[in-house]
């Protein structure tokens, strides 16, 4: 069974860790990862990877000597991203949750930019604050944060920790997307 197939499958089965059955288009990809000074980061954190279409965008724009932390809990999505084969990819099949214990272990105290497609609103309230706290704590002053929603009020579930948020928007995507992106001040 080909990976669109099987990722299809998986996402049907698992919507509310997932967030939609349908992945990524290429503008949404270009749209996610636009804010990220790819020439300047040396350390890019993904969360909620999925099949790993923006994992694929991010590691084609990522420098030789960069290193990506992509986060994913689904074990059929990780199995189709270790295809890659790229040795600057950490792949973690944990929940995002774990970020910081990660980072430790890794030794990395700041991180250039985190690129986020959890899906916020199906996800519990406390969780959400957990996992955008280590964010704020980890993404260094100039570092950007990227959120992938589906909805416009998605930016309520974190305003209070952000500034500054830029609302971007895709029709080229179904369904179409909203990207939230901020700069850490």
């Amino acid at each position: 069974m080909n990976n669109n197939i099987k990722a299809f499958i998986e996402a049907a089965k698992n919507i509310k860790t997932v967030g939609t059955v349908t992945f990524s288009s290429k503008f949404l990809v270009d749209k996610m990862i636009e804010a990220v000074d790819f020439n300047n980061a040396k350390f890019i954190v993904e969360l909620g990877a999925g099949n790993g279409c923006i994992t694929k965008g991010i590691l084609e724009k990522m420098r030789p000597d960069a290193q990506l932390l992509s986060f994913e809990i689904n074990e059929e999505f990780c199995n189709m991203i270790r295809e890659f084969g790229d040795d600057r990819l950490v792949l973690v099949n944990e929940s995002a949750e774990n970020l910081e214990q990660w980072l430790d272990k890794l030794g990395v105290e700041q991180v250039d930019a985190v690129v986020c497609a959890l899906p916020l609103v199906w996800l519990p309230d406390d969780l959400n604050e957990r996992v955008l706290r280590m964010i704020k704590k980890r993404l260094k002053k100039g570092g950007v944060f990227t959120q992938l929603s589906y909805k416009s009020n998605t930016k309520n579930k974190f305003k209070h920790l952000f500034e500054d948020i830029d609302t971007r928007f895709t029709l080229f995507n179904l369904p179409p997307a909203y990207v939230f992106v901020s700069e850490q001040k």
